[in-house]
């Protein structure tokens, strides 16, 4: 018996008897064909031989080009195509991933929307592919981003020196970019350039001097205020009541 052709659509089998192999993809707990070709399915195992190129699916460690569709402060949503299709070196499957707000830099992000917005082009490497879904990562050096549109006119903003300026407002922005590693290090974040902090001023005493030793406790300790509750003063008296009118 010989093989069967299929096409692009036809279904293959469930994924309960199945996974999703070579040129196809499931949806729905159910398996199809992704390419034109010859039902190569095995027990356990769902695949489709192509005679042009094969179609690549979606796997841990591939490098990926993304559209941000989605953003929020703690994740993004983007569609993805593998850096080979872009490059001619294959085909794959365009899929969205999720891109959270830990795998955008090393450094802390307190909102992911200043660091990717909905438009931008990235960079970056599948994470993990499981039945929820598929998660990218931009820590990688290789990875950041490509392109991004300014905020205020949404025109293509031009990178110059590690900067991303829009060349009609003017607006700046930084942003992580493949090939340039982070400073601060491991756990990486910007370090802070000279003349962006001012020279911390030594403590100085009421006469001017420069106070030796930093901070020095007052001799004899302190002492309770005058009608206060502390020591042998007595309760405090009671405040004056001022009426007003008169």
């Amino acid at each position: 018996m010989g093989r069967r052709l299929v096409l692009p659509g036809d279904h293959l089998s469930s994924a309960e008897e199945a996974e999703p192999g070579q040129n196809t993809y499931s949806e729905k707990d159910e398996i199809f064909s992704a390419t034109m070709g010859e039902d190569q399915s095995a027990p356990g195992l769902a695949a489709v031989h192509a005679k042009s190129r094969d179609l690549k699916l979606p796997a841990v460690g591939m490098e990926v080009y993304g559209v941000v569709a989605k953003a929020s402060p703690n994740k993004a949503v983007a569609g993805c195509i593998p850096v080979s299709e872009v490059e001619g070196q294959g085909r794959g499957v365009e899929v969205f991933a999720v891109l959270p707000v830990m795998a955008i830099r090393r450094g802390y992000v307190n909102d992911l929307r200043d660091e990717v917005k909905i438009g931008d082009i990235i960079r970056a490497r599948i994470r993990s592919v499981d039945r929820t879904g598929v998660e990218i990562t931009m820590l990688p050096v290789e990875c950041g981003i490509i392109a991004c549109f300014c905020p205020r006119c949404r025109t293509r903003m031009d990178l110059r020196e590690s900067l991303f300026i829009c060349g009609s407002c003017g607006w700046k922005e930084r942003r992580k970019i493949p090939g340039m590693e982070e400073e601060g290090g491991e756990r990486g974040g910007f370090r802070a350039r000279e003349g962006d902090f001012r020279e911390r001023r030594p403590f100085r005493s009421r006469e001017g001097r420069p106070r030796e030793g930093g901070f020095r406790p007052r001799e004899g300790g302190y002492r309770p205020r005058e009608g206060g509750q502390g020591g042998d003063r007595g309760p405090r008296p009671p405040r004056k009541r001022y009426e007003y009118g008169r």
